[in-house]
């Protein structure tokens, strides 16, 4: 396809300069420079006659930038950018066709296809007329020839809706974050600190971190972050919206929202309000909710008696409809008096007249005023209703999804105030703790005096260290001190072309409601001939005095000859046209005036009935068509309005994200100073924590973060139990509730263990009973006689549901077994011999603690989501590894330790070939604190990132959980076939979930909260 579409020829040096600039950054590569470069220039020069080059060139970056981005909603995004750029000028539609193609093809929706179809007939139309094609020329007439036939074919064929699977775009990290060792080193030093260092560290002298930045980042940086503290405290807001094309800043959502409708289209603005598409009030819709919906018989007719079922129907059909147009913001009042009109028609019958209905009675203001309507008119309202689509394939949810991608990645969480002085920067306390879940998005500043706000600040654990090295907040395409201009500014211009384009078809659809308006003109003004005409008759004596209908209009269409460049005229001549040649449907091809005089005069001996039959029939389509397009407008417009909305969350910049690198990286500096100092010193500052005496854990327990959970809980003597039940009364319902609770969990824990490939096989190898009968070795079988001498077993007669005792129960059930093959599975298969060890750092004894043996690690899941929500993109792994490290050691004093507290090491020597892990719960979470803490767990895990001794990459792979509905009813989620499927206590049939994003989501819709995670090793 060719490089530029024509040449402009302009004497403007400025503008000669403008363009080759832009065309260099785009040769070298710097899209970002190129597009600062023609969005400050068309912003200033709109009208100017090199804008028109500079779109185009904007769309060929976004064109480009489509194709090299990986993720499919930012390659819609940026193609839809292109197409509005490459729309403002008839010289582009070759490359609009090209975008548009793509667009369709990515969404798999035909109404960009067919867009592309009429954009490529457009420009090969142009093409078509000219003499003779340079080879260039030739090259993109066959190029565009190549997508009109692929769109075609891809309408044709059906094209599906693709659906993609949406990547997660990850910001290119930078490369300077600190070493392992500088962080272990910062690690130890900050756990020698004491409460009132702490909360005096988490205080920043602005001075000093000024400073910091000027010698590093220079006078540019120094500048930025002057601007920035100084917005901060006048303003006392960290967030606010930037308009990228014009740098302007705004504190208010308000005052934003009208700069972007005023200055740069985001909103369409009609010749004349009145025709713009219009919902219904909220009263008018509300009728249709709570009122009732039953047939009124009019004409008191017996037949309406006996066919009131079907009535019935056909009403509650209808009012189906209207609560969804309602639902989706699509209800027009266009579509509403298209409605009322066959109820005033329809009454006009029974002598009552337009006024009465819509002045005296105004039965017209209620929706159920259909309800006189006959069949008739009911069925020819539900079949222009079916019509109406409910949803535009646009694309407007995957332009969403792209700008979550980027807005997620410059949302905060950390709150950063100031001193009442301006002279530091308070931190968040929470860091101390780190308790940060939720996102700020106010970014509201406060003042403090420094030691109030910290003085009931718990200093807790090391997890600001992980904070300070985390550098996810960093990103190599926008560093500080970059003007905040140029932030995402690709994408956000290319969402901006996406709404100015909705606007463009919201002006299409605008100007096809004026042609119906017009052309419906024109049959009303025949109509009032043939009236007119009428009258006459009446007072006329003879015959041969009167003019028929046909003839009548003619000589009016000479009439309007004289008014050829009217565009009202040429209506007029268009629909008597079409009403004396009974046209199936209206026409609007603006026909020669010759010979469409000509084709009416031959007309001229027809019957008045059939002109007027046909004009009636002719307003009905119009009247029917006029009620559809005032639908797609509101479609239009919800989809520009979701638009507008996605760049109003682009616009958003919060200078905390753009400071808080500099930050970290002057808290590293000047902490790694202050630790290498204390050293030389021979210093070490107190540790004033809180710690628990270590216990060495009994064997053939579950870890735990805190405790150990012991495998042999205490046994109650089943009759002792019993009594104990019947000497309370009123507990028998609650004991069977509770055995049943229990059933189900044993049930779905049997299942879940039992989809264990290796656990399966060794148990059909080593069950007597299923020996005897070698046609009888099928997991149901199995699965029943594991679970009766589960229920028949003296172990698992307790009606607790507990996850932890449930695994517990069944395993110690196995290993208690008389046969020792079973009790040699369970060692084999589950076992896991750790080494606990710990080397002081201050006295460097090394105590020697026996071997413990465990099923697997015990972790609160509340644990586990507040990791995930405050670290953001962690794996799962590391999650329960940064938990167990909260577990600290004490150096034991009474074998010659000196007291220290000091991080533990896991150490195994060899896995066990299934892991176990399971998760405590609360009793009230909601949905959401269920579905972050299942967004925390990973199909696959590395056991070389929990313990030592390993090696890398020993990877295990989730095969089945457990979970715990509202219902408290457990459910086993098993990994068959290549997906996921949901099986139920005493259910028939399994329920198909899908891949992994897809239980994570039945976690969360459905409230499950998973309780056991059985992993098996991947070789």
């Amino acid at each position: 396809m060719e490089t530029t579409p024509f040449v402009f020829d302009y004497d403007d040096d400025e503008a000669k300069q403008i363009v080759q600039l832009s065309a260099d950054h785009m040769a070298q590569g710097d899209h970002i420079k190129a597009l600062e470069v023609i969005v400050a220039w068309i912003s200033s020069h709109k009208k100017h006659e090199v804008a028109d080059f500079l779109r185009f060139q904007q769309g060929q970056i976004f064109f480009e930038q489509a194709k090299r981005a990986d993720d499919s909603d930012v390659k819609f995004a940026f193609l839809l950018g292109a197409v509005e750029c490459f729309s403002e000028n008839d010289g582009f539609s070759s490359f609009c066709a090209a975008s548009l193609f793509g667009l369709g093809n990515l969404l798999g929706s035909p109404l960009y296809l067919k867009k592309s179809i009429g954009k490529a007939k457009e420009y090969l139309t142009i093409m078509a007329s000219f003499g003779s094609l340079t080879s260039e020329d030739e090259k993109s007439r066959k190029d565009v020839e190549n997508v009109l036939k692929a769109a075609e074919s891809s309408i044709a064929a059906g094209s599906p809706i693709q659906m993609w699977e949406p990547k997660v775009r990850e910001s290119k990290k930078c490369t300077d974050h600190p070493s392992k060792i500088e962080v272990e080193g910062l690690r130890m030093y900050w756990s020698g600190l004491n409460v009132e260092i702490k909360r005096k560290f988490m205080e920043v002298s602005i001075a000093d971190f000024t400073s910091y930045v000027r010698r590093f980042h220079g006078t540019e940086g120094g500048k930025a972050l002057e601007k920035v503290v100084g917005s901060a405290v006048s303003k006392k807001k960290w967030r606010f919206w930037m308009c990228r094309s014009c740098s302007e800043e705004f504190f208010t959502l308000k005052k934003f929202k009208i700069h972007l409708e005023k200055e740069h289209a985001t909103k369409f603005k009609p010749s004349t309000a009145e025709h713009m598409a219009q919902m219904v009030d909220e009263v008018w819709a509300g009728m249709i909710t709570v009122a009732g919906w039953e047939p009124v018989d009019t004409a008191a007719a017996a037949e309406m008696i006996k066919t009131r079922l079907e009535f019935v129907k056909l009403l509650q059909e209808i009012r189906l409809l209207l609560l969804l147009f309602c639902e989706r913001k699509i209800l027009s009042c266009g579509l509403r008096d298209w409605m009322m009109r066959f109820l005033i028609k329809h009454l006009a019958r029974f002598e009552v007249s337009k006024h009465t209905l819509t002045t005296e009675c105004r039965l017209v203001e209620t929706p159920q005023s259909i309800c006189f309507l006959a069949r008739r008119e009911l069925e020819q309202i539900l079949d222009l209703l079916k019509g109406i689509k409910c949803e535009r394939e646009d694309g407007r949810e995957v332009i969403c999804r792209a700008v979550d991608s980027f807005y997620s990645s410059t949302r905060v969480k950390e709150k950063i105030d100031f001193d009442k002085q301006f002279s530091s920067l308070l931190l968040d306390k929470r860091l101390l703790r780190c308790e940060i879940a939720q996102f700020d998005d106010e970014g509201a500043v406060s003042f403090f005096n420094p030691d109030d706000h910290y003085a009931k600040a718990h200093a807790r654990g090391d997890d600001i260290v992980s904070w300070l090295a985390d550098d996810s907040s960093g990103d190599e395409r926008f560093r500080f001190p970059r003007p905040v201009r140029t932030h995402n500014l690709d994408i956000w211009v290319a969402v901006l072309r996406a709404v100015q384009y909705t606007c463009r078809t919201l002006g299409t659809k605008y100007a096809k409601k004026l042609q119906l308006l017009g052309y419906d003109a024109g049959l009303v003004d025949a109509i009032n001939l043939c009236v007119s005409e009428n009258t006459k008759r009446l007072s006329v004596v003879t015959e041969h005095q009167c003019s028929k209908y046909a003839s009548l209009l003619g000589d009016e269409c000479e009439r309007k000859r004289e008014a050829r460049d009217s565009h009202s005229s040429r209506l007029f001549l268009c629909s008597v046209r079409d009403a004396l040649e009974e046209a199936p449907r209206p026409t609007f091809d603006f026909p020669d005036l010759e010979d469409c005089l000509k084709r009416i005069h031959g007309l001229k001996d027809l019957s008045d009935e059939v002109v007027l039959e046909s004009i009636d029939r002719l307003r009905s389509m119009v009247a029917d068509k006029v009620a559809l397009v005032d639908t797609k407008m509101l479609l239009v417009e919800n989809s520009r309005i979701n638009l507008f909305n996605d760049l109003i969350r682009l616009s958003v910049f919060d200078h905390r994200f753009y400071v808080l690198r500099p930050l970290k990286e002057f808290f590293l500096k000047t902490s790694t100073s202050m630790s290498v100092n204390l050293d030389l010193q021979g210093t070490s500052p107190s540790l004033q924590t809180t710690e628990k005496d270590f216990t060495e854990p009994p064997d053939n327990s579950l870890s735990s973060e805190r405790n150990r959970l012991e495998i042999s809980s205490n046994t109650v003597d089943e009759e002792e139990a019993a009594q104990g039940m019947q000497n309370m009364p009123g507990e028998e319902s609650v004991h069977r509730e509770g055995a049943a609770r229990c059933n189900s969990a044993l049930d779905m824990t049997l299942k879940a263990l039992l989809n264990i490939k290796i656990l399966k096989e060794d148990l059909m190898q080593n069950e007597k009973p299923l020996r005897d009968d070698l046609e009888k070795q099928v997991p149901e079988l199995l699965h029943s006689y594991l679970l009766s001498d589960l229920l028949t077993s003296r172990e698992v007669l307790s009606t607790s549901s507990d996850a932890a005792e449930i695994v517990v129960s069944i395993l110690e059930s196995w290993h208690s077994c008389k046969s020792q093959e079973i009790e040699s599975l369970v060692t084999r298969l589950f076992t896991l011999e750790e080494y606990e060890r710990m080397s002081c750092s201050r006295c460097r004894q090394k105590p020697n603690y026996p071997e413990q043996s465990s099923y697997g690690i015990v972790m609160a899941a509340d644990s586990i989501r507040d990791l995930k929500c405050a670290f953001g993109n962690i794996k799962f792994e590391d999650i329960l590894k940064m938990i167990r490290m909260e577990d600290k050691m004490l150096c034991d004093l009474k074998t010659g330790g000196c007291g220290k507290a000091n991080v533990v090491h896991h150490i195994i020597s060899r896995c066990p070939p299934i892991f176990t892990v399971v998760l405590e719960w609360e009793k009230h979470e909601t949905e959401k604190e269920i579905s972050e803490t299942a967004k925390a767990l990973d199909w696959e895990i590395d056991m070389s990132r929990l313990y030592e001794g390993l090696e890398s990459s020993t990877n295990y792979r989730l095969v089945s959980l457990v979970g715990c509905g509202e219902d408290k009813e457990h459910i086993c989620l098993a990994y068959e076939k290549d997906r996921w499927i949901g099986i139920r206590h005493d259910a028939f049939t399994e329920e198909a979930v899908g891949n992994w994003e897809s239980v994570i989501r039945f976690c969360g819709e459905r409230k499950v909260r998973p309780k056991i995670l059985l992993y098996e090793a991947a070789h």
